[in-house]
């Protein structure tokens, strides 16, 4: 018990050290979605836009987690429009002062995607969740707050029901975190 108590007093002050050196920093993003929808036997692109709140909570001077909250809309031409609030949880690992990596999964929730067709509404439903994996780069501003990311987007998971259609494509952000 004595042994119990000593580590999680050392862990919290491990902790509070680590967070009275760094401190959490909040702010909003919009950007770009370069979408490619693969289905079985075909590929529709897409670009779209999205916008949104970002939390980056660092763990020293190199490892970070960037949590975000994200509306985003693709419309594919004569197809369907795919509507999703994205959440990604992105571990963070800083390069060189202002330049991050991004590395994460991201979970995505359909707010109202719909079929343009009712041929092809028959024929399937979106998936409420839907699971990505995201890599990129970020470079902030050091003294400013202005940030600009670029991420790629790999779709794990089925976005519609009964169909083999996943999405997959380049993100690009610029935001201003305080």
């Amino acid at each position: 018990m004595k042994k119990f108590i000593t580590l999680l007093a050392l862990a919290v002050i491990s902790i509070s050290a680590v967070n009275a050196q760094v401190k959490p920093s909040f702010g909003f993003k919009a950007g770009l979605n370069f979408s490619e929808f693969d289905a079985e036997s075909t590929s529709e692109d897409a670009t779209g836009y999205h916008a949104g709140v970002v939390l980056h909570i660092p763990f020293g001077d190199k490892f970070g987690i960037q949590p975000e909250a994200i509306y985003s809309f693709s419309d594919v031409d004569d197809a369907f429009k795919f509507s999703t609030i994205d959440v990604p949880i992105l571990v963070t690992y800083k390069l060189v002062k202002g330049l991050r990596v991004n590395l994460g999964p991201q979970l995505r929730v359909d707010v109202g995607s719909e079929f343009d067709s009712a041929e092809e509404e028959a024929l399937n439903d979106f998936e409420t969740l839907n699971f990505d994996a995201l890599a990129g780069l970020e470079y902030k501003l050091p003294v400013i707050g202005i940030f600009a990311q670029a991420r790629y987007k790999i779709g794990i998971t089925d976005i519609v029901e009964n169909g083999d259609v996943k999405e997959n494509g380049f993100i690009v952000s610029v935001g201003y975190r305080f």
